[in-house]
């Protein structure tokens, strides 16, 4: 799919941003923009980061400086409510993505995909944009769940969809690996039933990643490899090598697999044969050694965050350039603050605000401090206050560091004050780094006259930072220019340059119609699948309650299940008001759903009927059975629901952020094929006033 070479993709009343097609001659046209340094990071080396590497410095062509860095982030956040649940010891777990803060927001940076194809996290709140909400399930799943997990037809018809209540076969029936973290997440929805209903329905689906079990702000580069830290990664790659032996049907193609697997796994052993190694370590010299393997000819060295921003001495102090939005945060706190939370409600992000409270500013940033224990370097994260009184101060603090004040001399208004009183105060002889946190860090790294590269469909922070921008620039009006340079993949838009058999996951082989596909079709026939189900999504979307049982009968009518809508016809009126044309007819519904529904709408049909008959004779157990019932066909919706949304999402989340590890155990050649045919474009955000 081309992009348009100029055209306006979001804006607000501040801004609007200019999308710019530079797949021709990215040089050229940063060159001509004044950009003079290009900036890549990412948590996972492992992930889609490898290959959009490799994109960027193709492109570049070595005219212009390339940094590609790991950014030192923590290793992710696991499910803390899950703490009194653990019945082994450890520090570490494996899980799923579930997301939302219903679930725990579960968050994993060092992950691995089953197989090439994976299913994302849905979030609940998508559910609410199509109006079906999550609590009509909750709030009765601790009465009903027993009932429902023994009703044999009734899992038949969830698990047709890739939708499992059978944790013990979780595999069987969604064709995309283990259910991670069982035993612990069984445990704790016995004591809290509504917290597996946001789990089953927002989690992903063959993705995992190892974090912590408990709160940890331990960057990656500090995080040093123990034998259980080893044994996770090993489960990782496992998972990710037995589901692409899953997914690959060929042969030949099989036998490549396994031996680039042992590959990988000879460079790991080697790796890790030395002493004292991160994980920040590990990605590195894994991903360096995997890109040699494709080529020979790239040739460029990962740095870290905290090194970039890493200041140890006055000439740092002086050279570095990081610190233009910090800066106006401490000579503009009210602007900035407001710009800042402004620009997060209307990205929708569930992130820390920041608050002034008394003279006390809580920063959107923390303080990076390198040190030692024995011969390890470590870096030791504090969370940032300042209190402007009458003697101005600095307050570190976090779990990992002793809590400590530094005063200043002077007001902190401005981060040359900040940063001279940190390094004046001798508290760091190792150096320190002060790092933004999403928002802040990527507004900073994107600043002209540098630019930051991310794949499509990454970094959910890139909106919060326009809206940022705008913000502040609607106050000041002398905000730089700040561009983002957009990799666009297109991994299932080019399958059709390898010949591969693949045994697709449940939640695709529905829409899809075919459990195994060749790719070569499946690059032909996605986007329009893709279109089908959004346009399936589009027509029900808004629906109250009690219009999903009026949709049942609409959808029964159409598939030839009954003939007669009866009080239906006002919904169908509304769906055609909304564009409806048919597409319930030939719109793929597995059996076992349609027969369920069928025999749960005529059973609620015949209940309310025997209700009406009896009127205020009727039994209180005829009522608790309607309710029953209408539970029933809504968990039947939202099961439909998320198979609609995780399809939709998934697939083009998989043409734009496949595993690079995966695509190197599949085909090293397809690599270099996605390297010269991937589309660039930047993202330029132009102020209105």
């Amino acid at each position: 799919m081309g992009v348009v070479c100029r055209e306006i993709i979001r804006e607000d009343e501040n801004f609007y941003i200019l999308r710019i097609n530079c797949t021709s001659d990215l040089s050229k046209k940063l060159i001509d923009l004044g950009i003079k340094w290009v900036y890549k990071g990412d948590q996972n080396l492992l992930w889609d980061a490898l290959i959009t590497d490799l994109v960027i410095y193709n492109n570049l062509k070595e005219n212009l400086p390339f940094v590609p860095f790991i950014h030192d982030e923590k290793l992710g956040t696991g499910d803390y409510r899950l703490i009194p649940f653990y019945k082994d010891p450890g520090r570490y777990t494996l899980t799923e993505d579930y997301a939302g803060k219903l679930t725990g927001a579960v968050y994993i940076n060092q992950d691995i995909s089953y197989g090439l194809l994976y299913g994302v996290p849905i979030e609940p709140s998508e559910y609410n944009d199509l109006n079906f909400k999550l609590l009509w399930l909750a709030k009765d799943w601790g009465k009903f769940r027993d009932i429902i997990k023994r009703d044999d037809n009734f899992s038949k018809s969830l698990a047709d969809f890739g939708f499992s209540l059978d944790y013990e076969n979780y595999s069987v029936f969604t064709g995309s690996g283990i259910m991670a973290n069982k035993e612990t997440l069984t445990s704790y929805f016995q004591r809290n039933p509504k917290a597996e209903i946001y789990y089953l329905f927002s989690k992903s689906i063959g993705w995992y990643g190892i974090v912590p079990r408990y709160p940890e702000e331990i960057s990656l580069s500090s995080i040093y490899f123990d034998d259980e830290l080893l044994r996770y990664l090993k489960t990782l790659f496992i998972l990710g090598l037995r589901g692409t032996l899953k997914q690959v049907k060929n042969r030949e193609e099989r036998k490549g697999i396994l031996k680039r697997a042992r590959k990988i796994y000879n460079w790991a052993k080697e790796i890790l044969e030395e002493q004292n190694v991160s994980i920040a370590d590990f990605q590195i010299r894994l991903a360096e050694k995997i890109i040699k393997d494709i080529s020979e000819d790239y040739n460029f060295n990962f740095q870290r965050t905290s090194d970039i921003l890493k200041i140890a001495s006055y000439e740092d102090l002086k050279n570095k350039s990081f610190y233009y939005f910090f800066d106006l945060l401490l000579k503009y706190p009210i602007i900035f603050s407001n710009a800042y939370n402004s620009a997060l409600n209307k990205a929708r992000l569930p992130l820390k605000r920041v608050v002034m409270r008394e003279n006390t500013l809580q920063l959107p940033y923390f303080l990076e401090i390198f040190n030692f224990q024995g011969n390890r370097k470590v870096l030791i994260r504090c969370n940032l206050e300042i209190i402007n009184q009458d003697k101005p101060y600095i307050r570190l603090s976090s779990p990992h560091c002793k809590s400590f004040v530094l005063v200043s001399k002077e007001n902190l208004d401005s981060a040359e004050t900040f940063l001279k009183t940190l390094y004046d105060s001798g508290k760091f002889p190792y150096g320190f780094a002060l790092i933004g946190k999403a928002g802040p860090f990527m507004a900073e790294m994107r600043k002209h006259p540098r630019v930051l590269a991310v794949p499509e469909e990454g970094s959910k922070y890139a909106p919060m930072v326009d809206y940022f921008l705008g913000e502040l620039n609607s106050y000041l009006k002398s905000i730089p220019d700040s561009h983002l340079i957009r990799v666009r993949l297109n991994l299932l838009d080019n399958l059709d340059k390898m010949d591969l058999d693949i045994q697709v996951p449940k939640f695709i082989e529905i829409y899809l119609g075919k459990k195994v596909i060749n790719s070569k079709e499946f690059s032909k026939i996605w986007r329009n699948k893709v279109e089908q189900v959004s346009k399936f999504l589009e027509i029900i979307k808004g629906l109250e309650l009690g219009e999903y049982f009026h949709l049942a009968s609409f959808i029964l009518y159409e598939k030839g299940y009954s003939v007669d809508l009866g009080r239906s016809i006002k919904l169908v009126k509304k769906l055609e008001s909304k564009g409806y044309d048919g597409i319930f007819k030939n719109f793929t519904f597995p059996e076992s759903f349609l027969l369920m529904l069928y025999n749960l709408s005529n059973e609620r049909k015949e209940v309310i009927k025997r209700i009406k008959e009896k009127k205020l004779e009727a039994p209180r157990e005829l009522f608790e059975l309607r309710d029953f019932i209408e539970y029933k066909i809504l968990f039947l919706f939202g099961v439909l629901i998320r198979s609609l949304l995780i399809f939709k999402k998934s697939l083009h989340y998989l043409n734009y952020r496949p595993y690079s590890i995966i695509l190197y155990l599949i085909s090293p050649e397809f690599i270099k094929h996605l390297i010269r045919n991937s589309e660039l474009y930047l993202e330029r955000v132009e102020f209105k006033t």
